[in-house]
């Protein structure tokens, strides 16, 4: 019967049209072209209509897929009418015994292989698609065809046995397209990663299906370079002008089956594993009727049983800082599928557990066991397409993904603007990112903290900046939106100089000041952010600046009281994060902690621990600063204010050299020039990158007044460190009669302290006052900084004892040293 496919190849015409792109497209010659005797469909063929259905019976024609009976009559099958290339299968006479339309088949008709040249040598390549193994026929290396990577894999793989070994055939080097399918750019992109690697997968099965027959079966890879529009193949290859020696290559570098799949990437391994497990995975469950049906066993009896009213599918799969959370969807018997499901582990393990969950969703019974279970759930893993979801337990910066999640929109690092589905989730390239909102217990309190959001409306940040100087005046206007400009580069910073200034907004009761906090934390999209740092635990803390990445976070309230000061030890490490790492216990158990923002501070009081202040870029409100209230306008505005915050994040990395440069030549400045220290002058420095970016580096009023600054605030730190506090307090007690003994002595030019009954009688009074006192071994520590220092532990008689005193000399200690072994006791 395989005359009716020769009978229509002989009167089959090939259209210029076709001809040329078989030239072009694929590289063949006119004497490739004619020597495989291609030729279109096309309506032309129904002129032979007639005489092919006088010539040949009706079951042979409906059978051979040339014809199509509608009952009435018989017609020619409409797919051999399309303007498409149709392929001859030859014979080794040159006689079509099969007849195959481009990319498609005669309904009915089994799959064949396909060999253009019969004198088949030791030694071939396996291609998909018979353009392929003409093109390499023409470049004189024999091949063979297969229509579809995975048509001769299953049921039909013994016959592509048979066929090799009649052929005498040993060494097979599986040569099927290379194609790029994760690049959205690309029309053949897959947005599943599962489907991505169809070709790497049936490349590696067909080898190892082949190995296990005897056959020596390699996977060779078309190079990169010869893609075009995402994709290479033999004959695309060819059209370009590669040579027998080229393609020569790629059978030379092919490899076995497991290397081959060793050297693909991680995603497409990971697919490949999981799809290799599934074809191998055998259970006593299966799917009927939409209901799975168990298998049981017992003795030599065996009897089905249904365990379900229901089937279920995997949509995604959560990372959560919890752990994996799957996302399933349940088909009922009837075919209705029900909403998506979120699922945690513990209702997955026990079939109790999902019993109750499926009974809590929907009118889904469960009766087996818990084997029955777990089974039915391997089966699934294998079968989940990957599509996994993360939910970053921060927002933000997000490291591992090199972009910045905000609710309503991410950046990648080149400021490349994502937005998210309907479902709040930014799809990238190879899975999805969800961002999830803060919820912390903290004492009493129960903060929930809504994901901050940018705004897609402009504002202007110079307008901000007039009526911000008008409320505050002009250097803490600048000041403020100088360091929250430089926040974005919060991270670039810490790799240079492991630590990042806190704001510390200070002024009386009514000046303000946590209003002018909360404007600054609209600039990143948060709102209602204060915390008040009394009823917050250092726990939330810790968490709320593990959460905000590269974002501040507002402590209100500020006082120098017990219930606040034993924090600031922490808040001291949070400057340059020492305290990254450190495990702490959160709503959601044990975990690591991680300080990835910053902080504003604002209270009434600034801190009588020098460390916290030395760590700050303090502004201080005072109404008489203020020239004019716009209060209304912020009120209105501060919507806005974040789109400043985005455009910097868009523009980072055309502004990074800028940031950085400005960064670096003032730090450097204010140490060499102005007399600052080496703390004082990096968070000055950042104020000036800050600015530099948002207002220009050329604003030589605003570099005037950071270098006063910077040599005002390095004064304040010097007179107010912890000395100064521990000899000014002494000289308090001294003067109002509550230091009753003089615990120290003047002899040849030196000082001698007895240390250890100072520090007692400074640190009760200092805990009278609400005040944890420093560390005895601190302030000793800091003895031998001092200038005059002599010894530490000389012996000397006070008040009529010997003592351990510590030794300064007279005429080169400081002054408040002086000033308190001069004061007269008694």
């Amino acid at each position: 019967m395989n005359t009716i496919y020769e009978f229509i190849t002989t009167r089959g015409k090939l259209t210029d049209l076709h001809r040329q792109e078989l030239k072009t497209k694929r590289g063949f010659t006119d004497e490739t072209i004619d020597k495989f005797r291609f030729f279109s469909g096309g309506k032309y063929l129904i002129d032979l209509e007639q005489e092919i259905i006088n010539n040949f019976d009706k079951e042979s024609l409906v059978s051979m897929g040339v014809c199509i009976d509608s009952g009435k009559s018989l017609t020619i099958t409409p797919i051999l009418l399309e303007e498409r290339i149709i392929i001859p299968y030859l014979n080794s006479t040159r006689k079509a015994y099969l007849l195959r339309p481009h990319k498609l088949g005669l309904s009915g008709v089994p799959v064949e292989i396909y060999c253009p040249d019969w004198n088949i040598a030791n030694n071939i390549v396996m291609t998909e698609g018979e353009f392929k193994a003409v093109a390499s026929a023409q470049l004189g290396i024999p091949a063979i065809a297969i229509p579809g990577i995975g048509s001769f894999s299953k049921e039909h793989f013994q016959r592509l046995v048979k066929f090799l070994n009649d052929a005498k055939v040993r060494d097979v080097c599986i040569v099927f397209d290379n194609e790029i399918k994760d690049d959205p750019r690309l029309s053949n992109y897959k947005e599943n990663p599962s489907d991505r690697y169809d070709t790497q997968f049936y490349a590696h099965l067909m080898a190892r299906q082949l190995d296990s027959e005897g056959f020596r079966a390699q996977v060779g890879t078309l190079p990169d370079s010869w893609r075009v529009h995402g994709k290479a193949d033999i004959d695309g290859a060819l059209a370009q002008g590669k040579t027998r020696d080229d393609l020569g290559m790629v059978i030379t570098s092919s490899l076995p089956a497991k290397k081959y799949v060793e050297g693909l990437p991680k995603e497409a391994q990971t697919v490949i594993r999981r799809k290799m497990s599934l074809k191998y995975f055998r259970s006593h469950i299966r799917k009927e009727f939409g209901k799975y049906v168990a298998t049981r066993r017992k003795g030599k009896t065996e009897w089905d049983e249904e365990i379900s009213n229901f089937t279920m599918k995997i949509i995604a799969t959560h990372d959560t800082f919890e752990g994996l959370v799957r996302e399933i969807q349940f088909t009922n018997e009837f075919g209705d599928h029900s909403s998506f499901y979120a699922i945690k582990p513990e209702d997955m393990g026990g079939a109790e557990g999902f019993t109750k969950f499926c009974f809590t969703h929907g009118s889904f019974v469960w009766r087996g066991y818990k084997d029955d279970l777990l089974n039915i759930w391997e089966g699934l893993f294998l079968e989940d397409d990957g599509r996994h979801i993360i939910e970053p337990d921060h927002i933000g910066w997000i490291e591992s993904e090199s972009m910045w999640v905000f609710g309503n929109m991410a950046i990648d690092k080149d400021g490349k603007e994502l937005r998210p589905d309907r479902n709040h989730i930014f799809w990238l390239e190879k899975k999805g990112i969800k961002p999830v909102a803060l919820g912390v217990t903290s004492g009493k309190m129960q903060i929930s903290e809504g994901i901050p959001y940018v705004s897609f409306s402009p504002c202007d940040i110079k307008e901000i900046r007039t009526k911000l100087a008008d409320t505050i005046g002009d250097i803490e206007a600048v000041k403020c939106l100088g360091w929250a400009s430089a926040i974005p580069y919060l991270e670039d910073i810490f790799d240079a100089y492991g630590c990042y200034p806190f704001l510390f907004i200070t002024g009386r009761t009514g000046s303000g000041k946590s209003t002018i906090a909360e404007w600054i934390t609209c600039l990143f999209g948060i709102e209602d952010a204060g915390k008040s740092i009394s009823q917050t635990t250092v726990v939330a803390i810790q968490r709320s600046l593990g959460y905000y990445s590269s974002l501040p976070v507002f402590l209100d309230e500020f006082r120098n009281t017990s219930d606040i000061t034993y924090k600031t030890g922490f808040l001291r490490n949070v400057y340059n994060r020492q305290s990254s790492g450190k495990g702490i216990k959160a709503n959601f158990g044990i975990r690591e902690a991680k300080v990835r923002g910053t902080i504003i501070i604002a209270g009434e009081e600034t801190p009588n621990d020098n460390a916290i202040l030395n760590r700050s870029i303090l502004v201080e409100i005072v109404k008489k600063n203020r020239k004019t209230n716009h209060y209304d306008w912020f009120t209105r505005n501060k919507a806005k204010f974040s789109h400043h915050i985005l455009e910097i994040i868009k523009n980072k990395s055309r502004d990074k050299e800028l940031f950085m440069r400005v960064l670096s030549e003032a730090k450097d400045y204010l140490t060499k020039h102005a007399g600052v220290d080496d703390r004082t002058a990096v968070n000055h420095a950042v104020l000036c990158a800050g600015h530099a970016i948002t207002f220009g580096e050329k604003d030589l009023d605003f570099a005037d007044m950071i270098i006063q600054e910077a040599q005002k605030t390095n004064t304040e730190y010097q007179k107010d460190n912890m000395m100064h506090t521990f000899f000014s307090d002494l000289q308090v007690m001294a003067h109002k009669g509550e230091l009753k003994d003089n615990y120290w002595a003047i002899e040849e030019g030196k000082i001698y302290l007895y240390f250890e009954a100072l520090y007692n009688v400074w640190s009760a009074d200092a805990r009278k006052r609400g005040i944890e006192p420093f560390k005895p071994s601190s302030v000793r520590g800091y003895f031998k900084e001092e200038p005059g220092f002599i010894d530490m532990s000389a012996r000397m008689r006070i008040n009529g004892y010997q003592r351990r005193c510590i030794v300064l000399d007279y005429e080169l200690c400081g002054d408040h040293v002086k000033e308190l072994v001069e004061v007269k006791i008694g």
